[in-house]
């Protein structure tokens, strides 16, 4: 029986003398004391599913155990947190009956795993999301790829799991499997449109294309079909320009001619560079590599399909196969944002000993070493000016006329950044997908920022708010002018999880100078081949303890009543009281752990 209340306790506490084989203990348990807040990065425990499997259960006769990480850092980290059981060596009188205990050994405290993550930063991040039903924010210090915060919405209580779920609480959270708040899609891919830009646009830089200009007529032909920019809608075209104009206005036919002139094994070497196609190496559960397309990708994963020119085309502007989180979008943004160098994204910074000292693993060396893990230099491929090309057109995005990121204009920070609005589907209903990278200061980047939004009308008007609100919010807390209110959030939920957002107006918004829901143009690129990618890397979500629910007279049955073995003796066999054919013993495996 656990959570007790006092007057039991108080009534078996003075008679447990006479109460052989019942004992009142004491146990800890994990607590998340900011409620919902980073549930998606801490994940939650529960009980062991074999306890003999945990390491010692054998040297006791009674054991009882700790909780065990079930997923996401709680998982990945559970042999560090996880500390020493305690002993208590008791002696029965001549009655068989526990009267003395001789001796006690305490149990051991487990390490301490520090994060990368600012409680500040997330509570910010988490705040701002909540402005839409479905999303993610990733920020990332774009110097050394240590992730600062990290959200996503829906989201859940990790407290509701300890020591277990009731089957009510997890039906619910688990019923609709897109909206389901235990993903992450923070690490979940999703088609990145026009933020995929930059990729393409270094991809021609390698190729020396910097100075390439192409025109835009509102379409491009490809074979004997147009593919559209954007702003034909509208019955618009872009003329002729060059990269960083074409960046500023996201021109999807610039991008069109540019990528193919480029090449897709060029697209794909430079996005490896900056780590899309791959997981990020987290351990989070939800973990995604997303798919960065080739020619052999298509012929693995299509049934007879060729690459041509079409699908070059389609990538180049983050559509056709294209996939990728918001998490590797944060770290692309970040490389770019620094001038070349590719970080790996770190979560633990570091794991302590109870003495706070590094814990050192069999080889003597810290178990997890406390310095950034570079992926890449760009800089043995670009020069110092093919970067700054790309850097100075995502600082046109956002402050000239007529860049499609104007609403993240602050006062307080020169930004630079990305908008995008992806075409996707959720089933047969079309459910864009909203995007704005950024990173700030422009001239010295301390933050690197993803938003993403699903079911958003655009990233213009739905995304860069949202980076724009954290982005304003994590400089006024550096120059001392904001100090978030850190308090227990609840679990985020819409009751109009499915509505488009057509923009994200705050009341208290940040300081933006491009006006509140952006008033520059907005960028949707259209998928022209509308293949449906799928993205199947995902892990299988860890299943939680979970406890039944109680009937009508409040009772729960943990563990079915075992049936009687029918009596299949004959009258003979009754009458001399012979035993019924005896079921074979298994023999017994050996312990994991002899002693």
């Amino acid at each position: 029986i656990e959570d007790v209340d006092f007057p039991t306790i108080a009534k078996y506490s003075e008679h447990d003398v006479g109460l052989p084989g019942v004992e009142i203990a004491v146990k800890p348990v994990r607590q998340y004391l900011y409620g919902a807040m980073a549930a998606h990065i801490l994940g939650y425990v529960g009980m062991p599913k074999n306890i003999k499997d945990l390491p010692d259960a054998d040297d006791y006769e009674f054991y009882q155990p700790d909780v065990q990480g079930k997923t996401e850092v709680e998982a990945a980290m559970d042999d560090y947190l996880r500390g020493t059981p305690g002993v208590r060596v008791m002696q029965r009188n001549l009655r068989g009956v526990i009267d003395t205990e001789v001796s006690t050994i305490p149990p051991k405290p487990g390490n301490n795993v520090y994060l990368t993550i600012d409680a500040r930063i997330q509570y910010i991040c988490e705040d701002a999301l909540r402005a839409v039903p479905r999303g993610a924010v990733v920020v990332v210090n774009p110097n050394n790829g240590d992730i600062l915060g990290m959200a996503s919405v829906p989201s859940y209580d990790p407290n509701k799991f300890i020591p277990g779920i009731s089957a009510a609480d997890f039906k619910a959270l688990t019923d609709d499997d897109d909206l389901a708040p235990l993903y992450n899609r923070a690490v979940r891919a999703y088609p990145p449109g026009s933020t995929f830009k930059i990729v393409t646009a270094l991809a021609g830089l390698r190729k020396k294309m910097g100075g390439n200009s192409y025109t835009c007529n509102g379409s491009y032909m490809i074979g004997n079909r147009p593919f559209h920019c954007w702003i034909a809608a509208k019955g618009g075209a872009h003329g002729t320009i060059g990269l960083t104009e074409a960046l500023k206005v996201s021109c999807d036919c610039y991008f069109y001619q540019y990528g193919i002139a480029a090449g897709i094994d060029s697209i794909d070497q430079t996005a490896e560079m900056l780590g899309l196609g791959e997981k990020p190496g987290l351990d989070l559960s939800e973990e995604s590599s997303g798919v960065i397309p080739s020619p052999d990708w298509l012929a693995q994963h299509s049934n007879g399909e060729r690459w041509g020119e079409a699908q070059t085309a389609n990538s180049s502007i983050g559509q056709g196969y294209d996939l990728a989180s918001p998490l590797q979008m944060a770290m692309a943004y970040a490389t770019v944002a620094n001038g070349g160098i590719s970080y790996y994204p770190r979560l633990v910074r570091t794991v302590l000993t109870p003495e706070g000292k590094p814990l050192l693993g069999p080889d003597g060396q810290p178990v997890v070493p406390d310095e950034p893990k570079v992926r890449a230099d760009l800089r043995n491929d670009f020069s110092k000016a093919d970067i700054d090309l790309v850097r100075l057109g995502l600082w046109k995005v956002v402050n000239d006329p007529g860049g499609t990121g104007a609403s993240a204009r602050l006062k307080s920070v020169v930004v630079a950044g990305k908008t995008g609005t992806a075409q996707a589907w959720r089933g047969h209903t079309e459910d864009d997908v909203a995007w704005f990278c950024c990173f700030a200061p422009y001239d010295k980047p301390r933050y690197a920022i993803c938003a993403m939004v699903n079911g958003g009308m655009h990233g213009g008007s739905v995304a860069t708010p949202i980076a724009a609100r954290i982005l304003d919010q994590c400089v006024a807390m550096d120059n001392g002018t904001f100090t978030p209110d850190l308090k227990p959030l609840p679990p985020a939920h819409s009751d109009h999880p499915y509505e488009i957002v057509q923009a994200v107006v705050y009341k208290n918004g940040p300081t933006a100078l491009g006006g509140p829901g952006g008033a520059a143009p907005e960028d949707e690129t259209h998928d022209n081949d509308n293949p449906h990618a799928a993205d199947s890397s995902h892990r299988q979500m860890a299943q939680p303890d979970i406890r039944p629910d109680p009937d009508a007279q409040g009772q729960v049955s943990r563990i079915p009543a075992p049936q009687p073995t029918p009596d299949r003796r004959n009258i003979f066999q009754k009458l001399f009281n012979s035993n019924r054919t005896a079921t074979p013993t298994p023999t017994p495996h050996p312990p994991a752990h002899p002693h």
